[in-house]
């Protein structure tokens, strides 16, 4: 599954050029670019998931098939990627909040 291995970029983003900020300094901005690359690939993910499962609902609904279970697992995916991507932009923008709030 694709949305696993954005989640394990992002894990050793984290890991490997945010830790103790030496190798963000080295990249000159490489870091954000690869955190920025992850996320939209994870949008595009989960976009990819919905239309999917909307094709599939359509297809069963006008009788090009008649395969519930595959239906309702598109379904599950589609909305188990959403909730992953909305938690993760949760995340960014509280961490971005509190990185503003932070007084110099």
């Amino acid at each position: 599954m694709k949305t696993d291995t954005n989640l394990f970029q992002i894990q050793k983003l984290t890991l490997d050029d945010f830790n103790g900020g030496s190798s963000v300094q080295k990249s000159g901005g490489d870091g954000f670019e690869t955190f920025f690359d992850a996320a939209m690939g994870l949008y595009n993910e989960t976009n990819v998931y919905q239309l999917e499962a909307e094709q599939m609902q359509i297809d069963y609904v006008t009788g090009k098939t008649d395969d519930i279970i595959a239906l309702n697992m598109a379904q599950s995916r589609a909305t188990s990627a959403l909730q992953f991507t909305t938690q993760v932009t949760s995340k960014v923008l509280n961490a971005y909040q509190e990185i503003m709030r932070m007084q110099i």
